[in-house]
This record gives C-alpha cells, structure tokens and sequence, in this order.
C-alpha cells in the first residue's frame, strides 16, 4: 500500500511521532522536550504532513514548511 500524505493534528502526531521517534526535538545530549515542543510547532502550524518522499512538513494556510527530509519510520 502507499500513499501521498498523511495528515496529522497534534493528538494524531503525538501518537504517530511516539515520543519522537523522527528525533525533531531533541536537546544536544538527544533527549526530546516532546511535548512543550509539539505545542510550539502547533501554534506555527495548521497540521504536520508526512509525504511519501520520507520527508515531514509543517503547513499553514497551505504553505509548507519541511522540518525533517528523512523519516522512514512514517512508511
């Protein structure tokens, strides 16, 4: 099966991202600040967008935003 996107709301990429498993928040010693960091990038974005080229984006009012270029962990 695949697929174009998937859209996500921040209780959908809460359970999605697994504690970060995409690794986007994490501080220098890799330790995540998940979920302050969620709701900054919620107040920033409409939804977050998996594509299928692996890659993560932050959207608002349809504009696109890319915040990771690899996540294999969203196929």
């Amino acid at each position: 099966m695949s697929f174009t996107e998937i859209k996500l709301n921040k209780d959908q990429f809460k359970l999605f991202n697994d504690d970060d498993q995409f690794q986007l928040f994490c501080d220098n010693k890799g330790f995540p600040y998940f979920d302050e960091e969620v709701d900054k990038l919620f107040k920033k974005f409409d939804y977050i967008c998996i594509e299928d080229d692996d890659c993560v984006y932050g959207v608002k009012n349809k504009n696109r935003e890319m915040l990771s270029n690899y996540t294999y962990e969203g196929n």
